[in-house]
């Protein structure tokens, strides 16, 4: 699709775009704009063009778009100061907007913009139409990659907050009302409510209306009973509602069974309204509430039982309790578990099997422990190390996964890693995924200011980048690849030792010989569990 003009309804626009990937041109040349669709288009994407500075500005506002291609040889681009500032404020959304140039290779107009915005693609004048649209389905890519992070993130952050929810309430109903407000807002459906009961019998537990309207007595009731007998999950989507003769103001609706753990029904979670059903990623977080609802709705049933029992059932007490928290370990351990598997996920992108992150977070939080770090600080350094490259998910496979040394400008686009990780850690509040920003950011930091990204020293890098630079070199040193053997641990620890005051803090250094022999009982337990685990004695290759 292409639009020559920007409407005047600019709300009215982004309604209508909602769900849909946008790529603004900025070109006077039709062959261009043809060239742009032709690899656009089949993906999906909607194409469109602006002209002076005005409509720029307009289009940036209006369709907040993934990614822009800009002509030097445009007009506009003889305002090239203006254009820098609007481009440059465009990228104060949460995700910045793609950038490929095209322009004469000696353009001064490219070259400004080179050196005060950050491009992700340059193409030289004339352009190829195989070249350009290679790098428009790359960038594509590459963005789709990003928004999916981007939304696991989301999930991986809703499942982590609600295995702790609790913890800030002193009653259930406290929890259930928190707990359903959240989820109106977080899905964006202006009704949730949490009834409980017998099929026959529904109370309401918990409500959230951020809508005026019919609140929907008759439907929670008439639900509670459909989901109580059968203990199924029920979806009604807008039009399937309709026809069945339901009230449009009750639709789209959703219904999940709230079940104890030998399976009875003990309430159900309601949702309805709003633009649509909860997508697949929606219904997850929606099942681990219902799961979590659940939990707490048995946690202060037991409560009950255990104070009238407690002069005289102590012992039970001390039973009942520990499978309640086994309950909330499960959902802890759950949460753990999908950030363990979304960090693997990045490393077997580039080849790795997925056991190198296993063991540098062991030794990474080994280090952290020997260093005086808190118990809390030791947990979340041993989670968040994981996810040290998951950047990577953002560097394209022809760089990624080439075979052959990086040129210059490859190495430079395989050095924005730690940036394209730390974005799509970022804006959490998450601990555990701030302090995994702060790793994914800095773990190519070197001591004496000659790593990267930013060339941060000294004490400048925060002290888990600093660990997890280590961790994650010593096992890499003594761990086999397709281009090397594993070094031997005296090889890899001599190494390690030239380094210090270079690459490595030399407090880290000291902590790192103190804990070695804990770090290699680590390691044997991972070659027991592995067959191709390298002896402890192999020698690098000459």
């Amino acid at each position: 699709m292409y639009l020559p003009a920007p409407v005047k309804d600019g709300a009215q626009e982004r309604r209508s775009l909602i769900g849909t990937h946008r790529i603004l041109v900025i070109s006077p040349t039709p062959s261009v704009l043809k060239m742009v669709a032709k690899a656009a288009q089949p993906q999906g994407w909607l194409l469109f063009q602006a002209e002076g500075l005005s409509e720029i500005k307009l289009r940036l506002k209006d369709l907040n778009p993934q990614l822009i291609v800009l002509d030097v040889s445009h007009k506009v681009a003889e305002e090239v100061d203006a254009l820098s500032a609007v481009l440059k404020r465009s990228e104060e959304v949460s995700s910045r907007p793609l950038l490929m140039v095209l322009g004469d290779r000696d353009s001064a107009v490219r070259h400004q913009l080179a050196s005060e915005l950050i491009i992700d693609a340059l193409i030289e004048t004339p352009v190829d139409d195989l070249e350009l649209a290679v790098e428009v389905r790359t960038l594509i890519r590459v963005r789709q990659i990003a928004s999916k992070a981007l939304r696991d993130r989301d999930i991986l952050n809703q499942l982590f907050e609600l295995s702790s929810f609790s913890s800030d309430f002193e009653d259930v109903s406290a929890v259930l009302e928190s707990m359903v407000g959240r989820l109106g807002d977080w899905m964006r459906m202006p009704h949730v409510v949490v009834t409980l009961g017998s099929a026959k019998r529904a109370s309401i537990a918990a409500r959230f209306d951020n809508e005026p309207g019919n609140f929907g007595q008759s439907l929670v009731e008439r639900r509670h009973l459909e989901i109580g007998l059968s203990g199924e999950e029920l979806c009604i989507n807008q039009s399937d509602g309709v026809l069945a003769g339901e009230d449009v103001e009750t639709l789209p609706y959703i219904g999940l069974p709230l079940k104890e753990q030998k399976g009875e029904v003990l309430g159900v979670l309601h949702a309805w309204g709003g633009p649509r059903l909860p997508d697949a990623s929606q219904l997850r977080v929606l099942r681990a509430a219902a799961g979590r609802i659940g939990a707490e709705i048995q946690l202060s049933d037991s409560h009950r039982q255990l104070e009238k029992m407690v002069e005289t059932r102590t012992s039970d007490l001390t039973a009942l309790l520990g499978r309640i928290r086994a309950v909330n370990n499960q959902l802890v351990e759950a949460s753990r578990d999908t950030i363990m598997r979304l960090a693997r996920a990045a490393e077997y992108r580039d080849g790795d099997t997925g056991e190198h992150v296993d063991r540098m977070s062991s030794y990474a939080q080994i280090i952290a422990k020997q260093m005086g770090m808190s118990a809390e600080e030791q947990a979340l350094i041993k989670l968040a190390a994981p996810m040290h490259d998951i950047g990577k998910i953002g560097i394209p496979d022809s760089i990624l996964l080439k075979q052959g040394k990086l040129t210059a400008d490859e190495y430079d686009v395989m050095k924005q890693h730690p940036l394209i990780g730390a974005r799509i850690l970022a804006g959490s509040r998450n601990k555990l995924l701030n302090m995994a920003e702060e790793i994914a950011a800095t773990h190519h930091e070197k001591w004496d200011g000659t790593g990267y990204p930013k060339g941060l020293s000294s004490v400048e890098i925060p002290l888990v980048g600093r660990i997890v630079a280590l961790a994650d070199v010593f096992d890499a040193l003594t761990s086999p690849r397709v281009y090397k053997h594993a070094w031997s641990i005296d090889e890899a620890v001599s190494y390690i030792h030239k380094l210090s005051g270079k690459h490595f803090d030399p407090d880290v250094i000291v902590a790192f010989d103190q804990c070695l022999e804990g770090m290699l009982e680590v390691r044997a337990e991972h070659m027991e569990q592995s067959a191709d685990a390298p002896p402890l004695n192999v020698s690098p290759a000459p």
